[in-house]
C-alpha cells in the first residue's frame, strides 16, 4: 500500500472515530432544539453541523469502506496470486476483533452495573432505548458478534453493531470466494462456499444492516482491482467527497427521509462511492503533497480508535447518569449553555483517555495474541511443511524466492 494512503486511512480512522464520540456526546449532553429560533455564538453552529447524526452516519460508512478495502482487498490479492492464505487470515481476523470486542462488552457490563447501582435515581439506565438489554443471552450473543444481527446490543453499548456486521464479512467473504482459490482442493473450495453461503443466509435472514453494509464493504474490496484513478487529482477528489457530505448533512434527514425512504440508502451509495474514489486518488497519486497527513499523531490517534469507538457509549451513558444523579435529570436536557458544553467536552476527553489506555491492553497487544492463537492452532492442526528444497547444481544460478508473506492488515 501507498504510504501516503496508509497516512491518510490512520487520519480518516481517527477523525471519524471523534466524529461518532462527538454525536453521541451531543445527544446525551447538549440541547439545540433552539438553533434556527434564536441567536448563538457561531461556534456554536459550527458544533450544530459537526456533531450531527447525518456525519457521524457518514463516518461509520468510511469505516465499512475502508475495512473492505483493507481485509476483503487483501483477500482478493491472494487469490489472484494463488497463495494459501486462510489459516493466517482467520488468525488475523479472530484475534484482531476479539482481542477488543470480548473486553468491551465485560467493560460494558461493569459500567452499566456500577452506573445503575451508584445513579439508579437517574433513571438512565432504564430508558426505553434499553430495556431488555441487560440479560444474560445478550451477554453471551455479543460474544458471538451477533448483536445488531438477530439480538439487539448488550447493555448500553449499541455501537458495537456494526463490529458485528464487519466481524462477519471478515468470515463469509473469503469463503464465497474460495471456488476461485485454485491452489486448494476442489473439495475444500465447494466446502467453504456452501458454509459461506449457508452462514450469510443464515445472518440475513433477520432484519438488519448487514446486507446493505455488505455492499459498502465489499465495494471497498473491489475497489482494490481498480487499475486507474477515477478522478486523477487527491485534492478535487476530496473537496467533490466533501462537498456531496455536506449536501447530504443538510439535506438528507427530517421530512425527506420520511417521505422518501430511499434516499437515506441513496446518500450513503452516493457518499460511499465518492470516498471509494478518494482512496483509489491517494493510492495512485504522487507520493508528495498533503504535509499534514505526515505528522506522527495520525498514527498515534489511529491506533486507539477501534478501542474508542468499542467503549466510548457505556463511559457516555455512566457520565450522563452521573450528571442526573448529582445536577438532576433535567440539567441535560435542558437548551444549552457554556456549562452543558464544558460538561460534554470533558467527557469526551475522559473517554478518549480512556479508550487510549483500554487500548493499552487490548489493541497493543495484538501481536502477542496473534502469535498465541497461531500457537494454538499449530498444536491442533499443525500447518502442513513446506515441501524440501530440491538439490541444485552449483554452477547454475538460482533466483532468490520472496519470503512467504502474512496478513497484516
Amino acid at each position: 500500500m501507498p504510504f501516503i494512503l496508509s497516512q491518510f486511512i490512520e487520519a480518516s480512522r481517527w477523525l471519524g472515530a471523534l466524529v461518532v464520540l462527538a454525536v453521541h456526546t451531543s445527544n446525551l449532553f447538549i440541547n439545540n432544539a433552539d438553533i434556527m429560533s434564536a441567536p448563538h455564538a457561531p461556534l456554536a453552529y459550527v458544533w450544530w453541523f459537526y456533531a450531527a447524526f447525518e456525519l457521524g452516519h457518514q463516518a461509520v460508512l468510511a469505516f465499512f469502506v475502508m475495512s473492505g478495502y483493507l481485509v476483503g482487498g487483501a483477500v482478493l490479492a491472494h487469490l489472484r496470486k494463488n497463495q494459501d492464505f486462510l489459516r493466517e487470515y482467520f488468525i488475523h481476523r479472530v484475534s484482531r476483533i476479539y482481542l477488543v470486542v470480548g473486553p468491551a462488552v465485560v467493560l460494558t457490563l461493569v459500567l452499566d452495573s456500577l452506573g445503575g447501582w451508584l445513579f439508579a435515581s437517574s433513571g438512565v439506565y432504564g430508558w426505553p432505548l434499553f430495556k431488555g438489554h441487560f440479560s444474560a443471552l445478550l451477554f453471551l450473543t455479543s460474544f458471538l458478534n451477533l448483536q445488531g444481527i438477530g439480538f439487539d446490543y448488550f447493555g448500553t453499548n449499541g455501537p458495537l453493531w456494526s463490529l458485528a456486521c464487519e466481524f462477519w464479512y471478515y468470515v463469509t467473504f473469503p469463503l464465497l470466494l474460495l471456488p476461485f482459490a485454485r491452489n486448494y482442493p476442489l473439495a475444500l473450495r465447494l466446502l467453504g462456499f456452501a458454509l459461506g453461503a449457508a452462514l450469510f443466509a443464515a445472518i440475513s435472514t433477520p432484519p438488519s444492516w448487514f446486507k446493505f453494509g455488505y455492499i459498502l464493504w465489499a465495494g471497498g474490496a473491489f475497489a482494490t482491482l481498480i487499475p486507474r484513478p477515477i478522478i486523477s487529482s487527491r485534492w478535487a477528489a476530496l473537496l467533490l467527497y466533501a462537498a456531496v457530505v455536506v449536501i447530504i448533512r443538510l439535506v438528507v434527514r427530517g421530512h425527506l427521509v420520511e417521505e422518501h425512504p430511499w434516499a437515506a440508502d441513496a446518500a450513503d451509495l452516493l457518499g460511499s462511492a465518492l470516498f471509494v474514489i478518494v482512496l483509489i486518488a491517494f493510492r495512485y497519486g504522487p507520493s508528495e503533497g498533503f504535509s499534514l497527513l505526515r505528522f506522527k499523531f495520525h498514527k498515534t490517534l489511529a491506533d486507539f480508535s477501534f478501542s474508542l469507538y468499542s467503549i466510548h457509549m457505556p463511559i457516555l451513558i455512566f457520565a450522563r447518569a452521573a450528571v442526573g444523579g448529582t445536577l438532576g435529570n433535567d440539567w441535560a436536557t435542558q437548551l444549552a449553555t457554556p456549562q452543558n458544553y464544558a460538561v460534554a467536552f470533558s467527557v469526551m476527553g475522559v473517554a478518549i483517555v480512556a479508550g487510549y489506555f483500554f487500548s493499552r491492553v487490548t489493541e497493543a497487544k495484538t501481536g502477542a495474541a496473534r502469535r498465541k492463537l497461531r500457537a494454538f492452532v499449530d498444536r491442533w492442526a499443525p500447518a502442513p511443511a513446506a515441501p524440501a528444497a530440491q538439490p541444485v547444481p552449483e554452477q547454475q544460478p538460482v533466483a532468490a524466492q520472496p519470503p512467504r508473506q502474512r496478513i497484516e492488515a
